[in-house]
Order: C-alpha cells, then structure tokens, then sequence
C-alpha cells in the first residue's frame, strides 16, 4: 500500500491550518458584524466544520500510518507513540481548560447583559418620553380649544383674521381652518410656511362630525415627531355649517432625537433579550470550532515533530544493521 510521502502530510497540514486560522478570523469577523452576520455566517460555518473535517481526516491518517509503523516494527516508532501522547497530553489539557473557562465566561458575560436594572431603566426612559409627548399634546389640545371657542364667537365674518390673529396670540406652529369635506378655509400660524397645509386625516373629520376632538402623535414628513389636533367649531348660528380646525405642532427636535434614541435602544434590547438562548449557541459553537481547529492542528503537528525526532533514530539503526552486515564473517566488507 502506497503512503502518502511525510513531506507532502506536512505542506498539506500547513495549508489547512493556516485556511482554518483564516476561516475562524472571518467567522469571528461576521459574528461582530450584523450584515456580515445575516448575509454569510452560514456559509462561514460550514466551511469553518468542512476544514476541521478535514483537518481531522489528516490527523487520522497520521495516526493510522504510525500505528502502520509501530505494528510493522520501525525502528524509532514506539518512541514517536510516546512523544505524540507527551506532546497531545501537553496540548489537550491547557486548550480543554481554556474553552471550558471560556464557556462559563461567555455564558455568564451574556446573562449579565440582561441586568434587571437596565430593564427598567429602558422602560423609565419610555414613560418619561411618553409622558413628556402626552404633556405637550395636552397642551396642544387647550390651544385648539381656546381658538376654537374664539373663533365660534365671531361666525364667519372676517374668520381668517381671526383665526390668525388668535393664532398668534396662542403661539401655534400652524392653525388651518377646513370645512366638513375637507376644503381649506384659512391658514394662520408663526411657522411661516408657503407650503399648501397637510389636510386632516379621515378619521379625525369623521370624529369632527361627531363633535368630537382628535388627538395623535405623528411621524413627521421631514423628521421628526409632530403632535396633531382637529376639534370641531361651532357657531352660535345653527345655520352656519360645522367647521373643523387643525393644529400643529412640531415636537422640540432635542426631545425627539431623545425619544427615538431610547426606543431604538429598547428595541435593540429586547431583540437580544429573545435571542439570548440563539446568542449563547452560537458562541460556543464558535468556541468549539476553534477548539477543535487548534487541537488538530497541534495533534498533526505533534505527529510530524515525532517522526522529525525519531527519523535519525531509524537512521542510526539502519546504519548498525549495515555494519554489522559488513563486519559479521561472510560479510562484504
């Protein structure tokens, strides 16, 4: 049975080893890295299993060939068994030690991340920003009524002097006036925007209908958050028709930056809260693959130091058989 020549077991360890250090450094790569993580973890870890594998198969090889030695009687092969088991011992134990301290490590550090007071400083964060958004559509929503009430005063005659004249005595970003259907009656306001108004939603006109005030928390088109109020207005004359009022107001952009910085935390949050189990695998997943890419590469590493130490034994013992050939009588010398 033709072997594999010890050169090439050599160049062939070497290159998968340094294709394995490769591999783990992209999959430890791609674990840091969210898109990285989604688009090629899974091709990472395939690989990363198939070098092992490999690497496996190799050493299996190495050990089959010096088992191959030892039973055919090679000189210098019991001594090569005895250093690969010295230098597998001296690899092993250290490396079985690291991955178990750095399971616990890992499993302990993840379960620290999801602190109970961190959780409640999150949900805190969201009631104070909650309650703040509330306090200032509250106070949006008594600015709408004081116009409202001020304007059903008057009737319609000169309503959009008026309404811009209350407008700023309340200091709304933007007061619009509209009937039932939606038609755009007058536009006040210290905004100052040129722009044609946002018409009310169609629920909030329906609930102007019902005599009924609408109050919301928007996504502002261009950022941000904006607080919407759309009361009704009534007149003291029945044959005047309803009219609905709509106001604006932009929430302060500190206040919104602040707002979404701590929803986007809590949803971070709680996104890893539901992978904590997901998280843990997937570590020690990588731990073990890195384990078991180190102890292969040692263990082939060790089988070729071996029979590096034990070839000029082979050597010197050939030497010996040729002399004394030589030198017993009958011999050529």
């Amino acid at each position: 049975m033709s072997l594999l020549p010890s050169r090439g077991v050599r160049w062939l360890l070497l290159v998968l080893a340094c294709l394995g250090a490769i591999l783990l450094f992209l999959l430890a790569t791609a674990s840091a890295n969210t898109d990285l993580f989604a688009r090629r973890y899974d091709l990472l870890l395939v690989l990363n299993g198939t070098m092992v594998v490999l690497l496996m198969l190799l050493v299996g090889y190495q050990l089959w060939r010096l088992r191959h030695n030892l039973n055919a009687g090679v000189f210098g092969s019991r001594l090569a068994v005895r250093l690969v088991l010295l230098f597998a011992l001296v690899a092993v134990l250290p490396g079985a030690l690291v991955y178990a301290v750095s399971v616990q490590f890992l499993g302990k550090s993840i379960e620290s991340w999801f602190d109970v007071r961190v959780d409640r400083a999150l949900d805190g964060g969201l009631n104070l920003g909650r309650g703040a958004l509330d306090y200032l559509l509250k106070e949006t929503g008594n600015k709408a009524d004081q116009i409202a009430q001020a304007l059903a005063e008057g009737g319609s005659a000169q309503i959009a002097t008026r309404l811009n004249r209350v407008a700023e005595q309340t200091s709304v970003h933007e007061a619009t006036l509209y009937t039932t259907t939606g038609t755009l009656l007058a536009v006040a306001g210290v905004g100052g925007s040129t722009a044609t108004p946002e018409p009310p939603p169609a629920p909030a006109l329906r609930r102007a209908r019902l005599q009924q005030t609408y109050a919301a928390i928007e996504q502002a088109p261009e950022g941000g958050l904006l607080l919407r109020v759309v009361a009704p207005v009534n007149s003291d004359n029945r044959l005047e028709p309803l009219r609905v009022l709509q106001v604006l107001e932009p929430v302060p952009k500190s206040l919104s930056q602040d707002i979404e910085k701590v929803q986007a935390g809590s949803r971070d949050y709680q996104e890893i809260t539901f992978s904590r189990q997901a998280l843990k695998r997937l570590y020690a997943l990588t731990l073990t693959l890195t384990l078991l890419l180190a102890l292969t590469t040692a263990l082939g590493l060790a089988v070729v130091l071996s029979e590096r130490f034990a070839a000029p034994l082979g050597l010197l013992a050939e030497g010996t058989r040729a002399w004394r050939r030589a030198t017993s009588p009958g011999g050529s010398r």
